[in-house]
C-alpha cells in the first residue's frame, strides 16, 4: 500500500507541470489563429503593416511555444516515473492520443524556424502554408491531448485484460469520437482564443497608451476585440458541455459546482462499493486462471463497479477484508469535494463575465472610432483575466475528477509509481526551480519584445525580397 505522502508528493509534481502547461497553450494555441489571419489578410491585400504585426506577434508566439514544448514533452515523462501503473493500465489507449499530440508538437516546431527566418528566403504563399503548418500542428497536438484527458473523464472504447490488469483497445473510434472528449476540446479552443486576445487586446492598449507603435497597435486591438468577442460569445453559448456528460463522476461534479448535496450519491457509491468488493473477489479467481461460465458471468455482471472496490486500496490492501469504517471512508471519498468546485465555477463565470464587458466596450469604441484612456488602462489591467478563466475551467474539469485517474475504473492512488519519499521531494523541488526559472526567462524575453516593438521587422513599406 502507498503512502498518502507518496500520492500527494506525485500529485503536486504532476500540478507543476500543469500549470505551465495551461500558462503558455492556450496562449500560443489562440496566437497560432491570430498569426494565420494577420499573415493571409498581409498576402490578400499587399498591406505591409499586417506583415509588421504577424512577425511582432510571431516573436511572443515563439517564446510561449518553446515553454509549451518544454512543459508538454516532460509532463509526458511523468507517466513512466511517476504514474508507471496508470501508463502501463491506460497505454494501449493513449498510445495514438498521444502520438497525434506529439506529432503536432513537432510539426509545429519544424515550422516554426522556416515561420520566424524565412520571411526573406520564401515566397509568400510558401511563408503562408509555413503560418497554416504551425496552426494546424498546434491543434492537432492539442486535439491529441484532449482526447486522452476526455477519455480519462469518460472511458470508452475498451475492456479490461483480467489477466495483464490493464485496457485493451478495442474501438479507436470510440477513443478519437468521444463526445465529452470532442466537447472539451472545442470548449478549450474557444478559451484559448479568448486567451490570445486578452493577451494581444493588453499589449496594444498599452502601446496606444505610450502612443508607440500607433499602427500596428490599433490593428491588433481590432483584431484582438473582435476575435475575443466572438470567442467569449461560442464559449458562452457552447457552455460547459462536458460536465453534462453521462456517467457518475460528471454527475457528482455538475452537483459539487452548483452546491448541491450528495447524500443520494453517497448512498449510490456505498452500493458500488459493496458490489465492487465483490468483483475484486471473482477477479482474484478469474487471475487463479479459473473460466468457469458461472464465474465469467458473475464478474461481467458485477465489473462496472470494480474501480469502485479499489478505492479502498487507499486504505487496505486486501479490498475483500476492509472494516465498515474503511468502507465508509471510501464512500466519503467516492466525489470531490464541493467547496473549491462550487467557488473555482463561481471564479470562471466572474472572469468570462468581465472579459465579455471588455471586449463588448472594446468593439463598441472601434465601431465609432473614439478610445479613451479608461478603456485602454482597463485592458491592460485586464491581462491576468483570461488565464483566470481558462485556470479555473480546468481545475473544474481536473479536481472534479477526482478520486479517479479513469472515471469509475481507477482511482489516483493506484495508479502512482513507488518511489522513495526523498526522491519525490528533491525533483519536485528541482522541477520548481526550473520552472520558475525558465517562466521568468519567459516573462523577461517577453518584456524585452514588447519594448522593442517592430523596430527588427521590415519598414512597413519594403516589400521582403522573396526568392521566386
Amino acid at each position: 500500500m502507498i503512502s498518502e505522502t507518496v500520492v500527494e508528493l506525485s500529485r503536486a509534481q504532476f500540478a507543476l507541470h500543469a500549470v505551465q502547461y495551461f500558462l503558455f497553450v492556450p496562449l500560443t494555441l489562440g496566437l497560432s489563429l491570430l498569426l494565420t489571419a494577420m499573415e493571409s489578410w498581409f498576402v490578400l491585400s499587399g498591406q505591409g503593416v499586417y506583415q509588421r504585426i504577424t512577425q511582432f506577434w510571431g516573436k511572443l508566439f515563439a517564446i510561449g511555444f518553446g515553454l509549451s514544448m518544454a512543459s508538454s514533452l516532460v509532463m509526458a515523462s511523468q507517466f513512466g516515473t511517476h504514474w508507471s501503473y496508470f501508463a502501463h493500465y491506460v497505454g494501449d489507449v493513449f498510445a495514438l492520443p498521444l502520438l497525434l499530440g506529439f506529432a503536432g508538437l513537432f510539426i509545429a516546431a519544424n515550422g516554426l524556424g522556416w515561420f520566424l527566418l524565412g520571411w526573406q528566403r520564401l515566397g509568400k504563399g510558401t511563408h503562408l502554408a509555413v503560418t497554416w503548418l504551425i496552426a494546424i500542428g498546434c491543434h492537432l497536438s492539442v486535439f491529441g491531448f484532449l482526447i486522452a484527458s476526455g477519455w480519462m473523464q469518460n472511458p470508452v472504447g475498451a475492456e479490461l485484460n483480467t489477466q495483464t490488469l490493464r485496457l485493451e483497445l478495442l474501438d479507436v473510434s470510440m477513443v478519437l469520437c468521444n463526445p465529452l472528449a470532442l466537447a472539451k476540446f472545442v470548449h478549450s479552443l474557444l478559451a484559448s482564443y479568448v486567451v490570445a486576445a486578452g493577451f494581444v487586446l493588453a499589449i496594444s492598449a498599452y502601446y496606444l497608451l505610450k502612443q508607440r507603435e500607433t499602427e500596428l497597435a490599433q490593428c491588433s486591438y481590432r483584431i484582438a476585440a473582435a476575435l475575443g468577442l466572438a470567442s467569449v460569445i461560442a464559449t458562452a453559448a457552447i457552455g460547459d458541455t462536458s460536465v453534462y456528460g453521462a456517467g457518475a463522476m460528471q454527475h457528482n461534479k455538475l452537483a459539487a459546482i452548483n452546491g448541491l448535496p450528495n447524500h443520494e450519491t453517497l448512498a449510490q457509491n456505498r452500493q458500488r462499493i459493496d458490489n465492487g468488493i465483490k468483483a475484486y473477489a471473482l477477479l482474484q479467481e478469474l487471475r487463479d486462471d479459473k473460466k468457469e461460465p458461472e464465474l465469467l458471468a458473475a464478474f461481467a455482471a458485477a465489473k462496472v463497479d470494480l474501480g469502485y472496490g479499489l478505492l479502498l486500496k487507499r486504505w487496505r490492501e486486501s479490498v475483500t477484508d476492509a472494516s465498515p469504517a474503511q468502507i465508509e471512508q471510501a464512500v466519503s471519498a467516492s466525489v470531490p469535494a464541493g467547496g473549491r468546485l462550487y467557488w473555482g465555477y463561481k471564479l470562471m463565470i466572474a472572469a468570462g463575465a468581465l472579459l465579455a464587458l471588455l471586449f463588448v466596450a472594446a468593439n463598441a469604441v472601434n465601431f465609432v472610432g473614439w478610445r479613451h484612456a479608461w478603456l485602454l488602462k482597463a485592458s491592460v489591467y485586464a491581462l491576468p483575466l483570461p488565464w483566470l478563466a481558462s485556470a479555473s475551467g480546468w481545475f473544474i474539469s481536473e479536481f472534479g475528477r477526482q478520486p479517479w485517474l479513469v472515471a469509475d475504473m481507477l482511482p489516483i492512488w493506484q495508479g502512482v509509481s513507488t518511489l522513495a519519499v526523498a526522491d519525490l521531494a528533491v525533483s519536485l523541488a528541482a522541477y520548481g526551480l526550473t520552472y520558475t526559472g525558465l517562466l521568468a526567462l519567459a516573462v523577461m524575453l517577453t518584456l524585452k519584445f514588447i519594448g522593442q516593438g517592430s523596430a527588427t521587422a521590415l519598414p512597413i513599406n519594403q516589400e521582403p525580397s522573396y526568392v521566386a
